[in-house]
Formats: C-alpha cells, sequence, structure tokens
C-alpha cells in the first residue's frame, strides 16, 4: 500500500480538522482513499473523500472528524508524518464541466462536492452551479467562506447554507438539505446532480431529483 505525507492539518470547526498529504498518486475529483494505521495496538482503516480537485503536485486534502480512536491518532500526526494509503477510488466523477450542475451535502459530505465543484469551475469559470450545504450550526459549515468567496469570482455560483439547529441571529435558511431542493433547482435547466450523505437523505434526493426529471445517468452519489 503507498504512503502519504503529511503537510499540515488545521481546525476547521471544533469536531474536524483538515489535513494536507503529499501523494504519489493522482486522482479524479471526487474520489475517495483508505488510510491506515495501527491505533490502540490493532490495525485500523477509516475512508475519507478527497476534499480536493487534482493538483500537479499530487497534494490531497481531508477533512477528518475528530472522535474516536482513529480520529485522535490522526490529530496526534505531525508535518513529515507518513501514513498508509489506498489508491484513490470511488465512481464520484465530474460529468460535464458545461452543463448546469446542483450540489447537495451537508457535514462532512462536502468534501468530495467541494473538489468536484472546484474542478467545474476551474474547466469552465462561467458554469452554472448551486451548491446547498446543510449543518446543524453554522459554526460548523466547512468550506463557509471559501464558498462564499467563490460567489464574487463566478457569478454563475450560488451558495446555500441552512443549518438545522436552534442557532439565535442565525437569519439564513433553516432545516434540513431536502427542505430546499426546489429553491435549489429554481432556474437551472436540466442539472447534472451531485450528492453525498447519510442513506436517507440520499435516498429523499434521488427520489426528488427523479420526479423532477433528472435521470440516474445525471445524478452522481455517495452513501455513508
Amino acid at each position: 500500500m503507498p504512503t502519504v505525507e503529511l503537510l499540515e492539518h488545521s481546525l476547521m470547526t471544533p469536531r474536524v480538522s483538515r489535513f494536507a498529504f503529499q501523494a504519489p498518486f493522482r486522482h479524479e475529483a471526487g474520489q475517495y482513499v483508505a488510510l491506515s494505521a495501527l491505533v490502540d495496538g490493532a490495525q485500523q482503516t477509516r475512508y475519507y473523500s478527497i476534499a480536493s480537485p487534482p493538483e500537479p503536485s499530487g497534494r490531497i486534502e481531508l477533512c477528518v472528524q475528530h472522535e474516536g480512536a482513529f480520529g485522535s491518532h490522526m490529530r496526534s500526526l505531525r508535518r513529515g508524518d507518513r501514513t498508509e494509503c489506498s489508491e484513490p477510488g470511488g465512481k464520484m466523477r465530474l460529468l460535464d464541466p458545461a452543463r448546469p450542475a446542483v450540489y447537495f451535502a451537508a457535514g462532512t459530505g462536502v468534501s468530495p462536492m467541494r473538489a468536484i465543484l472546484l474542478a467545474q469551475l476551474g474547466a469552465d469559470p462561467a458554469a452554472e452551479a448551486v451548491l446547498l450545504l446543510g449543518a446543524r450550526h453554522s459554526s460548523e459549515l466547512l468550506f463557509r467562506d471559501e464558498f462564499e468567496a467563490l460567489t464574487d469570482r463566478h457569478p454563475g455560483f450560488r451558495f446555500m447554507p441552512s443549518i438545522s439547529g436552534d442557532e439565535t441571529g442565525w437569519d439564513g435558511r433553516r432545516g434540513r438539505v431536502v427542505a430546499h431542493i426546489d429553491e435549489a433547482m429554481a432556474g437551472l435547466n436540466s442539472p447534472d446532480a451531485y450528492f453525498c450523505g447519510q442513506r436517507e437523505m440520499v435516498a429523499q434526493l434521488r427520489e426528488r431529483l427523479a420526479a423532477a426529471g433528472i435521470t440516474d445517468e445525471r445524478q452522481v452519489y455517495e452513501r455513508y
């Protein structure tokens, strides 16, 4: 199994950190890798979607939740440490950067969405794209500042954050991702749909998108 070298890691939220690794392989936007390490005397493996589009340097970024022994192990790593890592896998891909696209994600499920979205905007800066991102609290909206900045650089991109928890002072959308599907798709002509989340969310999205005329071939998704 190849290894990746830690370049840096930083806190994104109280529960999630962002890791950057130097990888010996190339990947496609949307793919995942499996990291393996000896933790508490046992070999453990965890799967993470790559949160960054392909880069010539081979740098990849991952969003890692802190809970559990493996998350604690990851946070203990220092620059230059190496970790076993599988070759990239998974079927999520950018279908056509020139076509309108709508992205749905919640929590760390935004990782492959970010990678595909950045690949799309990199290939076609004028692309029509919408990202509907859910979290329990606004502090848990991963990459929020980056997505807001993208709306300034790419007029065809809309960022739609929504929170499902009680939060005083939040004046934006409320509720889970599935509550705002119609708004996200408004104005898009037969978009490709990309989504990642828990099984219930994915099942609801597939049903709603099919009813809206988005065929299976135009739905790119991953469950966790």
